[in-house]
C-alpha cells in the first residue's frame, strides 16, 4: 500500500500486513504459496532489505488488500497474492513487490495486459514487462508482478533490479497466447497485445477477447478475436455486435467471401467496423479513418486463420 504527498512521489503508508490486519483477522503471514520462493530474502537484491515477513492473501480475500481493485483480478481467477515490502539500504527508497498467481499463463497475461494504459515504457525482461509512473509490471508464466516504489534508489534503477531478480526465478510462458498468431504481424503495434475478460472496444458483448493495435500509414486501428464456446455462441456475439450498428449507425455492403458471415458498418461515435465469423471465432476491426484499411486487415486475418486450419487438417491426415 502506498500514500502520495503533495509532491506526487509515492511514500510507504502503513505496512501491507498492518493494513490488511485492520480489515481481516486472518494471519496472512502463516499462509503458504509457491510465489514466496520468488521474493528476494534478506539483501539478496543489491541495495534492498526485506522489512518483515511477507504475506499471502487468497484470491477470495483480496478485497482486504485491494478493496474494489480486487474485482479486476478476480475476473481472471486469481489464486492468491504474495506481498513483500523492502527498504533501501543506506539510501532513500522503498519497494513493494506484489506477485499475483493465476491458474495459467493466459489469465496472468490478461490481468497484466489490461494495465497497459497511459504513458508506458517497455523494458527488456521476459516474458514481457513495462514501466509506468512509480511502478514496474511483469508478466511471466502464470504470474503478474507489480513492483511499486519511490525514493532515490527505486528511481535510480532499483525497481528494475528487483523485477529482473524475480523474473529469473520464475518459470516462463512458452509464448503469448496462441490466438494472437491469427493477427497480421506486419502492421501490428509491438507489445500492444491484450486479453480483456470484460470488454472489447468498450462493449461487454465483446468481452473475453484477445486484442491488438495496428498502425497502417499512421492510422491506428484496433482488432479483436473472440474464441467463443461454440459456433452458436459465436453467431450470437456477431449478431449482437451487428445490432449495435443497426440501432445507432448504418450497415454497409458485406465483404464477399470473408468468413462464414460478416458485416461492415459505420457510426459517428462507434467508428467504422468490419467483423466476421469463422466457425467459433469472432473477429472484428474498428477505427475512425479509411474503411478499406479495416477491410484489408480483416482479409489478411481470415487468410491466416484458414491457413492455420489447413495446416492442422494436413497434420491430422498425416497422423
Amino acid at each position: 500500500m502506498i500514500a502520495c504527498g503533495g509532491d506526487d512521489k509515492p511514500r510507504p503508508a502503513a505496512t501491507a500486513a498492518a493494513v490488511v490486519a485492520q480489515l481481516d483477522e486472518t494471519s496472512f503471514t502463516a499462509i503458504e504459496s509457491p510465489s514466496l520462493q520468488f521474493l528476494p530474502r534478506g539483501q539478496e537484491t543489491a541495495g534492498w532489505q526485506l522489512q518483515e515477513d511477507p504475506i499471502v492473501i487468497p484470491g477470495d480475500r483480496l478485497t482486504s488488500y485491494l478493496d474494489q481493485g480486487a474485482a479486476q483480478f478476480n475476473q481472471y481467477d486469481v489464486i492468491d497474492a504474495t506481498i513483500g515490502e523492502y527498504g533501501a539500504v543506506g539510501s532513500d527508497g522503498f519497494a513493494i513487490i506484489e506477485i499475483f498467481r493465476f491458474p495459467d499463463f493466459v489469465k496472468a497475461f490478461g490481468a497484466y495486459s489490461t494495465a497497459k494504459v497511459g504513458p508506458i515504457q517497455f523494458v527488456p525482461v521476459e516474458n514481457e514487462a513495462f514501466r509506468s509512473t512509480h511502478t514496474l509490471h511483469l508478466w511471466r508464466g502464470p504470474f503478474y508482478v507489480r513492483v511499486i516504489g519511490g525514493g532515490a534508489h527505486a528511481e535510480g534503477g532499483g525497481l528494475l533490479q528487483i523485477v529482473q531478480f524475480v523474473a529469473q526465478r520464475m518459470p516462463a510462458a512458452p509464448s503469448k497466447p496462441a490466438v494472437f498468431e491469427f493477427f497480421p504481424t506486419e502492421t501490428r503495434v509491438p507489445n500492444s497485445e491484450r486479453f480483456s475478460a470484460d470488454k472489447g472496444f468498450g462493449y461487454e458483448v465483446l468481452g473475453n477477447s484477445f486484442q491488438a493495435s495496428f498502425n497502417i500509414g499512421g492510422d491506428i486501428m484496433e482488432g479483436l478475436i473472440i474464441p467463443a464456446a461454440d459456433k452458436q455462441a459465436a453467431v450470437r456475439i456477431l449478431d449482437a455486435y451487428r445490432e449495435m450498428y443497426v440501432a445507432n449507425g448504418k450497415l454497409l455492403d458485406p465483404i464477399p467471401n470473408l468468413g462464414e458471415d460478416n458485416f461492415t458498418a459505420e457510426d459517428r461515435f462507434m467508428g467504422r467496423a468490419v467483423a466476421f465469423r469463422i466457425d467459433r471465432f469472432v473477429i472484428a476491426f474498428n477505427g475512425y479513418k479509411e474503411r478499406q484499411k479495416l477491410v484489408n486487415l480483416a482479409i489478411a486475418t481470415d487468410r491466416r486463420i484458414l491457413n492455420s486450419i489447413r495446416r492442422q487438417l494436413t497434420a491430422a491426415d498425416r497422423r
